[in-house]
């Protein structure tokens, strides 16, 4: 993965987890994962596999197409979307 792309997704993790009000426990809580792993894939000091994308969209009610175009304006221009 590009480090654009994880850079896109991150931000667009951490800016539809604010949308939606929900805390990175709450996030954490719905994607069955810990707390710190919502901190680390925001932050990326962990990137998000593709294989997660599902899973993240589905906890915040999007579909990846959504997702990926309610990224930050800068990101998504440098991803070319």
């Amino acid at each position: 993965m590009s480090d654009a792309l994880a850079l896109a997704i991150a931000r667009a993790i951490r800016a539809e987890r604010h949308r939606l009000g929900l805390s990175q426990a709450e996030l954490a809580e719905r994607l069955d994962v810990s707390r710190s792993t919502v901190t680390h894939m925001e932050n990326m000091t962990r990137r998000v596999y593709a294989d997660e994308l599902g899973d993240i969209c589905a906890a915040l009610g999007l579909s990846l197409d959504e997702f990926l175009v309610r990224a930050p304006v800068e990101e998504r221009r440098k991803l070319g979307l």
